[in-house]
């Protein structure tokens, strides 16, 4: 079962953020970075562990640094997306699985 919300650190605390507010995730060695449309939580953590936490759900590993969320990409190019008006690289193999993740979204049926 995909969980609804995960626990991230935020000042002295945590603070529970919903799955559906995560935008994307980079990854620089060891440290992550969680954005969202209001804030960004900084956290020493591996990317591929945030793989297979969202593993199964909007989210899509384009590029051994980022992990998107495809409901906020606006744009799709021959080797970059585009969300909140900032550009991410997208690998030849992401690319491919991005493409048949975007057409699986807009073929499904809006309730």
């Amino acid at each position: 079962m995909q969980r609804e919300e995960i626990m991230l650190p935020h000042g002295p605390g945590f603070e529970r953020v919903p799955i559906h507010r995560i935008q994307y995730i980079e990854s620089d060695k060891r440290l992550c970075k969680v954005v969202t449309a209001t804030r960004s939580y900084t956290l020493y953590a591996s990317i591929r562990g945030f793989e297979k936490l969202l593993s199964g759900s909007q989210f899509l590993r384009i590029h051994k640094r980022y992990i998107i969320s495809m409901d906020y990409v606006q744009y799709i190019g021959k080797a970059e997306i585009k969300m909140e008006g900032r550009a991410f690289p997208v690998s030849r193999k992401a690319m491919v699985a991005m493409q048949a993740m975007f057409l699986q979204i807009r073929t499904k049926p809006h309730i």
